[in-house]
């Protein structure tokens, strides 16, 4: 009970600063207020971005330890079960970290742009109340969940589960109770012309709120599954004895499989959510993807191909641990190359003065031709592609399997010789298409490709249910660099989001809220580029300061579960 108390008095801490907030925003008789040396609109964007980075981490690590113990429950695997737990340590702190910087973000934005957010106030403060009340109840199930986990196992055991499903959907509730504001920002509705509010549910369904809440779940689960892959590596670079190691290589592979899984279905909801933006307004969706922010793509490019190719890389160097993998070895090289070349065309620039020809007017042979759109997205789906073969590399070799089941090998190549050749088809007639019917084959090919991943899973499933090992495999004999690859992955990713999340927030330019509340202040527009990263850079490093401090804080509790 004394915990319960300690967890809630600081989320009241939180709930307490950001109240100081509203009210110091209420009082205040000016539109805006600086803050000195980073200036006001650094610091709410360094608070929001970690904030929402936390945020992200807790709504994750309760989807996959539920997913997790579930499998424990149904196949009685205590080794599932440990594994679930170990992942759940991390949320205690994570939480209370989350709280704290929730509150601060609030107390900076009424104090430093209170005209904005009283306008806030006003349209949205029935939904404050249900936030409010939501993640009261969401801290209470954590402390539940958590605290409970050895008592209710056992004949218990769906008693936990219950309420672990219950933190899940308080999570998601909480989450998409927060994307109200955030795609109100972006796509405003239910208000006129001068703002007033027509219709709170209208300005709450708005033209991206959907598309926000489906990809944020997306990549949330995801990041939350590579952070968790790189504590596991922390554990496993500093484990003592075999034992310790065994299981944290094995919590790294499970974090980095979840990650994986998730994050291939990332690109198809960001299509989704860029169709709805320029459903919303063309003018903002030709400024968010091929005008003034169309350069964070290319750093997008370039990250995630930093991330693929350390998720990759990890994996092939898995194979060592698996006995019988030798013959699987040998597509390794002509995997990676393919990769590389698919990144190569995604990271290409559409316009890039690289010659008196291109400042003359003209266009270069291969910026015109594979800085396009269309070519970069099958590039993505080909690198897509290329890690899926990657993790059936893993799961298959070691395997004997039976003559009947070949038939699964064939229908798996089969959909991926499909894959390529739906996306070349596509590739070709988006050179030779007007560009709207150029946006419609892109969504095909979404339509296309996100059946076709399942099916490849389906049929590996199948081809691998009950099959025999060559050998048992051997966890905790990693190289130490395939856990420096989890952790560069994990870093990168944080970036990633860092720099997305920028993106989304300044396809605004100079509005708070789009077409309906303006800017005035002298922070208006949009940062350099250069200014942009320095600050995403600084984001990304404390909160990695933050999540090392969680990691340490349930360091040393974490041994118990790799006994």
């Amino acid at each position: 009970m004394g915990g319960w108390i300690k967890k809630q008095l600081i989320l009241l801490i939180g709930i307490g600063i950001a109240a100081l907030g509203i009210y110091i925003g209420a009082k205040s008789g000016v539109d805006y207020k600086d803050f000195q040396i980073i200036g006001s609109r650094n610091l709410i964007w360094i608070l929001a971005q970690t904030m929402l980075l936390f945020a992200a981490f807790i709504l994750a690590v309760p989807v996959f330890v539920l997913i997790i113990e579930v499998a424990g429950y149904i196949k009685k695997d205590e080794r599932l079960d440990k594994l679930a737990k170990d992942f759940a340590r991390l949320l205690p702190v994570s939480y209370s970290i989350t709280a704290v910087l929730g509150g601060l973000f609030t107390l900076a934005t009424y104090t430093l742009f209170p005209k904005f957010m009283n306008y806030m106030t006003g349209v949205f403060k029935p939904t404050y109340i249900v936030f409010v009340v939501l993640i009261f109840l969401e801290s209470t199930a954590v402390y539940i969940y958590w605290t409970t986990w050895d008592r209710l196992g056992g004949q218990k055991k769906l008693q936990h589960i219950v309420i672990g499903l219950i933190l899940n959907i308080l999570g998601t509730l909480v989450m998409m109770t927060a994307n109200i504001w955030g795609s109100f920002h972006l796509s405003p509705a239910g208000v006129d012309a001068a703002g007033k509010l027509l219709s709170l549910k209208d300005a709450i369904f708005n033209f991206t709120f959907w598309p926000i809440n489906i990809h944020r779940f997306i990549a949330n689960v995801s990041f939350g599954g590579f952070i968790c892959a790189s504590y596991a590596a922390y554990k496993y670079l500093s484990a003592i004895t075999p034992e310790e190691r065994a299981h944290y290589d094995w919590m790294g592979y499970t974090g980095t499989f979840i990650g994986v899984v998730t994050m291939i279905f990332l690109p198809f909801a960001g299509y989704y959510f860029g169709m709805e933006i320029y459903s919303f307004n063309a003018q903002m969706g030709i400024t968010f993807m091929g005008g003034a922010l169309s350069k964070i793509w290319l750093l997008q490019a370039i990250v995630i191909a930093v991330i693929y190719l350390g998720i990759c890389y990890y994996l092939w160097l898995g194979l060592d641990r698996i006995p019988g993998s030798e013959k699987y070895k040998k597509y390794v090289p002509y995997l990676s190359w393919t990769m590389i070349f698919a990144f190569a065309v995604w990271a290409t620039p559409r316009a890039w003065v690289a010659s008196l020809e291109d400042m003359a007017g003209g266009m270069h042979p291969i910026f015109g031709t594979v800085g396009i759109m269309a070519p970069k997205i099958a590039a993505v789906n080909v690198a897509i592609l290329g890690v899926i073969l990657t993790f059936l590399l893993n799961r298959r070799a070691g395997r004997i399997i039976p003559d009947g089941r070949k038939v699964y090998v064939y229908i798996q190549w089969i959909i991926i010789l499909l894959i390529v050749a739906v996306n070349l088809v596509v590739l070709y007639y988006s050179y030779i298409v007007p560009s709207a019917t150029r946006i419609k084959l892109s969504i095909y090919t979404f339509l296309f490709m996100v059946p076709a991943i399942a099916l490849i899973y389906l049929f590996d499933g199948l081809l691998l249910k009950g099959a025999q090992r060559v050998g048992e495999i051997r966890w905790g004999n990693m190289a130490p660099r395939s856990q420096y690859a989890l952790i560069i992955v994990a870093v990168s990713n944080v970036w990633a989001m860092a720099l997305l999340g920028y993106g989304r927030a300044a396809a605004r330019l100079n509005w708070h809220i789009y077409g309906v509340l303006e800017d005035t202040s002298k922070y208006a527009g949009l940062p350099s580029l250069g200014d942009a990263t320095l600050v995403i850079s600084g984001i990304t490093l404390l909160f990695l300061t933050l999540i090392g401090l969680v990691f340490k804080i349930t360091g040393e509790g974490g041994r118990e579960g790799a006994r």
